[in-house]
Formats: structure tokens, C-alpha cells, sequence
């Protein structure tokens, strides 16, 4: 299944998450890995032999629609696994699932919309509606049209061969597959504190758009001996950023029936 992370809004949340957790494990040493979390629509990449063959979205989680016909032309997804010796050659033989979120960047989106407002069509609200749209869509060039970007946060199984979170996204990065700059390893609140900061003064330069962090549990074997409470896993929370606001003038009200 693709799970759906627990929701956190404030440091005393993610004490009392890391409590639970430190309480579950016991008295192991153990680290958190914290990464950005993308704004955009959640996707799983299927390989067989190290060759794209689908893309599906994250549906209900256990059923997606599929998009491999559109997700074909975002040029960060690779059709072939770049060969690597610093990877386990397993990647290359049968089936190998990998987990991220496809994007539009900020940039792209500006261009698409000023596009859009010269040709007197309905501007689109915001990057991830647009992205998501844009993967949906029946005709493949619309979308390639659109340079939209997958970033990778997650690879499935390979628990053995990727002992850490952060092992996942070196391996991503020997295979072909892009990733969220600026993650970090995590020893304690302070630190997440300090990251968190960091992370709010980056947030208007990122090239995409994001809504918050994630903050797992480093040790893979951990985080699925964790294991998962309805749709969300023990091991890892979303720090979700408050909500932009932004001041309006309402200009006119008609009223008809």
C-alpha cells in the first residue's frame, strides 16, 4: 500500500510522537531523518529487468489510476536505470518499485499561466493542481509540454541492501532519479527545531513548492517493525507548515437564482 503520513503542527506534537516511538523501540540508539515534503501528487514507478513500464497514482492507497502514457514524458523519470556498481545489481533484475511525488516547478507554473492569460484562458489556482492536472491528462504531449519534475523520497523493499532512510536516496541518485535537496540526519528536537527554521527561511527560494517536512525514523528495519495504524506508519510524521494567507479585495457580489 502507499500510506499516508500523520499530520503534526507544532514541536510539542513531535516530542510526544518521538516518545511513543523511543517507547516502541526501546532503549536502542536511533536517529531521525528529516526531508522536504513536496507539494504535488504522489506516484509509484514500476521497473522490470531496469525498465520503466508504469506509473500509478496513490489512489486509496492500495488502487491508483494509472498514468504511465503521461508520466513517460516527465524527463526526471528514467525509461532505464542507470547502471551502477555502488547499488545492489538486484535493482536490475525483475521487479523494483520506487516512491516520490511528480511537481511543477514555481517557474514553469508562472510561464504556463502567463501562457494562459494571453490566450484568454481560466488561469490555473496553484503548482500542484496544475501538476496534477497535467498528469491526467489523455494527451501525452500536453504534458510533456509542461516540463513537470518527479522527485524521489522512498524505494520499496531492498531493506537488507538500504539499511537507512538516507541509503535510499543515495541509491536514488545512482540509478537516475532526482531528489529533495536540503535533508538531513536528526539526533534530537533541538536539532529538528534548528532544521525547521532553516527550512522556513529556504522555503520562498526552493524551485517547487512544498507544504512541510517529513520525519522518519532512520532505521529501515525500525520503521517497519513500527508498523502501521490504519493508513499511516509509526515511523514517521508530516511537520506541516501553517497555511499561507493572503488579503483580498472583494470587488462585487451578484446575486442570481
Amino acid at each position: 500500500r502507499m500510506l499516508s503520513l500523520s499530520d503534526v503542527f507544532s514541536f510539542d506534537e513531535v516530542a510526544s510522537w518521538e516518545k511513543r516511538t523511543e517507547k516502541l523501540l526501546g532503549s536502542r540508539p536511533h536517529e531521525y531523518f528529516a526531508e522536504l515534503k513536496m507539494d504535488g501528487l504522489a506516484m509509484s514507478l514500476i521497473y522490470e529487468d531496469g525498465n520503466f513500464v508504469q506509473a500509478v497514482t496513490r489512489g486509496d492507497g492500495s488502487v491508483g489510476e494509472d498514468v504511465t502514457h503521461t508520466v513517460r514524458t516527465v524527463r526526471t523519470v528514467p525509461m532505464k536505470l542507470h547502471a551502477s556498481k555502488k547499488v545492489s545489481q538486484s535493482v536490475y533484475a525483475g521487479r523494483f518499485e520506487v516512491r516520490g511525488e511528480v511537481v511543477l516547478p514555481k517557474k514553469e507554473f508562472a510561464r504556463i499561466n502567463a501562457e494562459r492569460e494571453k490566450e484568454g484562458l481560466p488561469l490555473f489556482a496553484n503548482p500542484r493542481n496544475a501538476g496534477a492536472g497535467s498528469i491526467r491528462q489523455l494527451d501525452a504531449t500536453v504534458t510533456a509540454s509542461r516540463r513537470l519534475e518527479f522527485i524521489l523520497f522512498g524505494i520499496v523493499d531492498l531493506v537488507d541492501e538500504l539499511p537507512l532512510h538516507e541509503d535510499m536516496l543515495v541509491c536514488a541518485r545512482e540509478l537516475g532519479f532526482k531528489v529533495a535537496p536540503e535533508a538531513e540526519v536528526l539526533r534530537s528536537l533541538t536539532e529538528l527545531e534548528d532544521y525547521v527554521h532553516k527550512v522556513e527561511d529556504l522555503r520562498d527560494k526552493l524551485p517547487f513548492g512544498i507544504d512541510g517536512l517529513v520525519i522518519s525514523v532512520n532505521d529501515r528495519a525500525a520503521f517497519y517493525e513500527l508498523g502501521v495504524v490504519g493508513k499511516a506508519p509509526r515511523g514517521a510524521v508530516a511537520y506541516k507548515f501553517p497555511a499561507e494567507q493572503a488579503t483580498t479585495i472583494l470587488e462585487d457580489i451578484r446575486v442570481s437564482i
